[in-house]
């Protein structure tokens, strides 16, 4: 009999046609979530189970032995764990947020009639319209065509601020090349889809998930599956990380006729993998310049997910989703005590950290912002003869401000290539 081996297992997931859970009963696997369909989900490795309370009879025997052991209530527990790569994982991060994700946006000399750009000041400046009623915001990747200067075409900019008349002043980085004629003639996007973690008006989602051993023609399908979470490694060089934390209501056993049960998913995304993080540390101030030089950025969300027994069944009424806890962790080097007074001050920051899949300008890319920012530390150990890093936990916090173009929420992530 043949051993299973990882590189002939694929995970698949599809989302329900409805994200409730009923509390007394399971969906019939037959028709729901359905074996069409489904997307094959890229990893580097997946600690899916399920598991089962467990507990011994605590009854004192003459023949000194125990003589019942039982199972109680059951759950998926684990999480998958892969290369961060746009388009990869964001339906999962969109479940996170329980938010509904923004399309793509495209944009005109129509709305804006004209444009400049600055160098020195990291600036495009229209002429009319408004980029906020238009529908761009802080945190987003925008890229122009059609522009006289073919610097500053297909190139991705991160918008760090909106200023000036109507908010035509829009503050980027990079820096864009200097054009002091007005443009007459352009195109501006923000491809691909945004998420934020909402206000209100929250998207249950459920997913079920297989794991199918194509060796053994074996499958593990994980039933009722929420997405409690997720948390991200963003270096400054190598690839970034993900992982996404599940929660589940069952697992089924298939095999021969029955295996695989998704019978034809989409294919693997082929993006590459991000590299290479891009962050700014700004001051809660529009148009502010960086604070810091970034060395590496860890977020967490956390949902912090249960599941409660009840009487008469085994499997849990409902997966409980509480506040989105949003963490983590800036390093950077050490230039002045900016970084350190805004611990010691216990100053609000910005943060915007972007990664890249390829070197070239406008590479798919995922852009995270967090507009409201506590730090819960500032260590700056003396450590070697190079440069010297602070380490800064933070505490993401929702952002209740009213200055333009910041979404009031905890997290934005766009992905150019969702």
């Amino acid at each position: 009999m043949p051993i299973s081996e990882g590189v002939q297992s694929r995970i698949v997931y599809k989302a329900y046609s409805s994200g409730s859970i009923t509390a007394n009963s399971e969906p019939n696997t037959a028709t729901d979530p359905g074996s069409s369909g489904g997307q094959v989900l890229r990893r580097v490795s997946s600690s899916l189970n399920l598991v089962k309370d467990a507990y011994q009879s605590e009854e004192i025997r003459t023949d000194r032995q125990i003589v019942d052991f039982r199972h109680g209530l059951r759950r998926v527990e684990g999480s998958i764990s892969g290369e961060l790569s746009p388009s990869t994982y964001f339906e999962l991060l969109v479940a996170a947020h329980r938010d509904t994700a923004v399309s793509a946006l495209s944009l005109s000399n129509t709305q804006f009639t004209s444009v400049t750009s600055d160098n020195s000041a990291s600036t495009f400046i229209f002429t009319a319209g408004d980029p906020v009623t238009s529908g761009l915001r802080v945190g987003d990747i925008i890229r122009f065509q059609n522009l006289a200067t073919a610097a500053n075409n297909d190139r991705n900019f991160v918008i760090r601020s909106f200023g000036g008349t109507s908010n035509r002043t829009v503050t980027v980085s990079p820096a864009p090349t200097t054009d002091a004629v007005a443009d007459t003639s352009f195109n501006v996007s923000r491809p691909g889809k945004t998420t934020i973690v909402p206000a209100s008006g929250f998207t249950a989602r459920k997913f079920g998930l297989e794991e199918y051993r194509e060796d053994l023609d074996l499958s593990r399908l994980f039933t009722e599956c929420r997405v409690s979470g997720y948390s991200m490694s963003l270096p400054a060089t190598g690839l970034s990380t993900v992982e996404i934390p599940i929660m589940g209501r069952n697992a089924v056993s298939l095999s021969g006729a029955s295996a695989p049960y998704f019978t034809a998913p989409t294919a693997a995304t082929a993006t590459s993998a991000c590299a290479s993080a891009n962050g700014l540390i700004l001051s809660p101030d529009a148009g502010s310049s960086p604070l810091g030089s970034v060395t590496g950025i860890d977020i967490a969300l956390d949902l912090e997910a249960e599941m409660q027994a009840v009487i008469n069944q085994n499997i849990a009424p409902e997966i409980f989703l509480g506040r989105a806890n949003v963490t983590g962790t800036v390093n950077a080097f050490v230039e002045d005590f900016a970084l350190f007074n805004a611990f010691l001050n216990e100053s609000e920051l910005q943060l915007i950290v972007r990664v890249d899949s390829g070197s070239a300008a406008n590479a798919e890319a995922i852009c995270i912002y967090l507009p409201r920012v506590k730090l819960g530390g500032a260590d700056m150990p003396l450590s070697g003869a190079n440069g010297q890093t602070i380490s800064l936990p933070f505490q993401a916090l929702r952002y209740t401000g009213a200055v333009a173009g910041r979404d009031t929420t905890t997290i934005r992530i766009h992905d150019t290539a969702a």
